[in-house]
């Protein structure tokens, strides 16, 4: 079993590292989460417990979910998490029909990557 204040210090480091790669101040978190700026950096340098609840507020504002920002491994900022991130916020400045063009050609290159695999 993981020490607690452990847990705590990967936690907030993870929570600090997605919010720096999504260019969020801890102004913007608060106010996202709705929760305070102090508990939050709090939060993010271990010092703080954290509810459930509280985990939640900030797994919305920060668009992810509990699993990843409880990894203990460090947040990677090269992870599979922030490039679908990346992309979905491209993604975010097209129109309804550009995203099921969008949607058709992700679906062809997935058809083409398996057949790769299997030819492999």
């Amino acid at each position: 079993m993981m020490d607690t204040e452990v847990v705590l210090k990967n936690l907030g480091q993870n929570i600090r590292e997605l919010r720096k790669n999504k260019k969020m101040t801890i102004d913007e978190l608060a106010e996202k989460s709705s929760l305070s700026g102090k508990y939050l950096q709090g939060v993010e340098v271990g010092n703080r417990n954290i509810s459930i609840k509280n985990l939640n507020k900030i797994c919305k504002a920060l668009e992810t979910s509990p699993d990843i920002l409880l990894n203990m491994k460090p947040y990677n900022l090269k992870s599979s998490e922030e490039k679908i991130f990346a992309i979905s916020e491209k993604l975010k400045k097209f129109e309804e029909n550009k995203l099921d063009f969008i949607g058709n050609m992700i679906d062809h290159l997935n058809n083409i990557i398996k057949n790769e695999e299997k030819n492999e």
